[in-house]
């Protein structure tokens, strides 16, 4: 099948889209892909949704009903108070939660269109879209997970069947609705036959995929940390949202990592989970709102403070070869919008040298002949058509789910 896949991270920056062809089991290749970003305004909007969401813990009934008053209260708490004409010129509509997801998905809808265009192919080329949304709200142990999006609106302004909710059924039945990158990362590296492999994702949040064999059952997975989502959050509260990311390393690398701090964050930046996140056995799942700078981030120059968090990143994947109790694969493959950090590439690089010795070997995933860029994206286009095929989308190896899960929801055209 041709399928289209669809995800904005927990970075909020923008849209990735591609376009897989896929038999949803053992068989996929890049056809194209396209991206586009979100401006200024719309990305604020979109933090503003999450934040109210995560104030209602998940209530989205709630949230809507008093967006007005989270609206004011995030604002107010950014010093950004004077965004709100802008914010409601972006709209040109009441700013609200429904509205807020109805511009977020005919964002998504005009993608397709140009994805489409730029392929060279009509919409009746395609057989299903994956739409992933935009996460707002992950907490397993409340068994509820939310992106949000609107599922038929796409798939009537596409003309185009799509498929959403593909973490909730997970969840339901006892996972964690995540990571599910790992099963697709297992399809990329059947491609190259080489065993064991680990596939670590630096997106918003970091996780590893450990491929074992070629079966869905020689996969393991889980969240290990935060990727981009801390350096992230602290280039946004230096900067005053003028910059959202230390792009091209170019503060981090000018300063020295901090070892006291290094140790604290180790202890304290991850919340709700106390300290016990990083030393948790997988299965395990993260969403953003459990990462939290620390206030002896402040203590420290702001290039210092840049690579203590980006040396945290590259230290919470290393760290969590400890917690699979198997040993550690030596070919490592890098993939996910995080590695462009050449900080935090070249501090992994050394902790597993260190670690593992002279024998691993690192790679990108555009070096061993796959498409680092859209790597993520393609997650939801094969999961797309497995869901459509009747296929599970959800292993217990990989979320802890009690045996392999169907998922996902399925929107025809109208």
């Amino acid at each position: 099948m041709l399928a289209i896949g669809l995800m904005t991270g927990s970075s909020m920056d923008g849209i990735d889209a591609v376009i897989l062809k896929t038999d949803g089991k053992t068989q996929a290749e890049h056809i194209h892909g396209e991206s586009t970003t979100y401006t200024p305004q719309f990305h604020l909007l979109l933090r503003i949704a999450e934040y109210a969401v995560q104030q209602e813990k998940g209530n989205l009934d709630d949230a809507e009903k008093h967006f007005s008053q989270h609206l004011h209260a995030y604002l107010h708490q950014k010093g950004l108070d004077d965004e709100l004409p802008l914010l409601k010129a972006e709209l040109n509509q009441p700013i609200t939660l429904k509205n807020i997801t109805h511009k977020l998905t005919i964002l998504h809808g005009e993608l397709v269109h140009t994805l489409l265009a730029n392929a060279k192919l009509e919409n009746a080329a395609i057989d299903v879209i994956g739409f992933h949304g935009q996460n707002l709200y992950h907490n397993p142990q409340q068994k509820l997970t939310i992106q949000v999006g609107d599922a038929q609106l796409l798939a009537n302004i596409t003309g185009i069947c799509t498929v959403n909710d593909f973490r909730s059924n997970d969840v339901k039945h006892g996972g964690q609705g995540a990571p599910l990158a790992p099963m697709y990362h297992r399809v990329l590296a059947d491609k190259n036959a080489i065993y064991p492999m680990a596939v670590v994702n630096c997106g918003g949040i970091a996780n590893i995929s450990i491929i074992y064999g070629p079966e869905d059952e020689d996969v393991m997975g889980f969240d290990v940390g935060p990727g981009n989502a801390l350096i992230d959050r602290y280039i946004r509260y230096k900067t005053a949202g003028k910059e959202f990311m230390d792009m091209d390393g170019k503060y981090g690398s000018k300063g020295m990592v901090d070892r006291f701090t290094l140790g604290l964050l180790k202890e304290k930046s991850i919340v709700n989970y106390k300290s016990d996140f990083l030393h948790k056995s997988p299965p395990k799942s993260l969403d953003a709102r459990n990462f939290e700078l620390i206030p002896e981030l402040d203590s420290l120059s702001f290039e210092d403070a840049c690579a203590t968090l980006e040396a945290f990143t590259a230290k919470c994947i290393v760290d969590s070869i400890d917690l699979t109790q198997m040993d550690a694969p030596k070919i490592w493959i890098l993939a996910g919008g995080g590695w462009h950090n050449p900080v935090i590439t070249k501090t992994l690089k050394q902790l597993l040298l260190d670690k593992l010795g002279p024998a691993v070997k690192i790679m990108s995933a555009d070096e061993i002949g796959w498409s680092s860029k859209y790597i993520e994206v393609e997650i939801f286009a094969y999961l797309a058509v497995r869901s459509l095929i009747g296929l599970p989308i959800s292993m217990p190896g990989i979320t802890g789910v009690s045996r392999p899960m169907p998922g996902g929801t399925l929107h025809r055209t109208r």
